[in-house]
């Protein structure tokens, strides 16, 4: 029997960058890009608007049990700097895929391609930085 092509960590971006696409096209955001190569830790994956706003998305997509996160504070503070830079809001996208052939817990973890998914998808999280206190 052979054994089952998995998904790259790529693939596995890409996927949750494709899921977020959708999500906005059918929010009615119109998008200006899409990139699943944008350096994670300086740049957005998408960008759009809809109406007078401009937002930038920010995607991160992991495998069943885990939920795709932001590797750290400073690179939260670059993205939502970025996006400020460039009259944007800044928002961030959780994804979880979960393979649908999982019998088990490990089954469902393991990013087999060709397969379907349960994916995980909680919506948008405004980014904002903290305001700063006057004194």
């Amino acid at each position: 029997m052979n054994e089952p092509e998995l998904m790259t960590e790529a693939d596995i971006h890409a996927f949750g960058v494709e899921i977020v696409y959708k999500q906005l096209q059918e929010a009615d955001w119109i998008v200006e890009s899409a990139d699943v190569y944008a350096d994670r830790t300086t740049h957005p994956q998408i960008v759009a608007h809809k109406d007078s706003e401009i937002g930038f998305f920010v995607v991160r997509t992991d495998i069943y049990p885990a939920r795709g996160r932001i590797e750290g504070e400073d690179v939260f503070q670059t993205l939502v700097r970025h996006a400020n830079a460039h009259g944007a809001n800044c928002y961030f996208a959780s994804v979880s895929i979960a393979n649908s052939e999982g019998k088990t817990e490990e089954e469902m973890a393991v990013p087999v391609r060709g397969v379907a998914y349960h994916v995980a998808f909680d919506g948008l999280v405004k980014m904002a930085l903290p305001e700063e206190s006057a004194s």
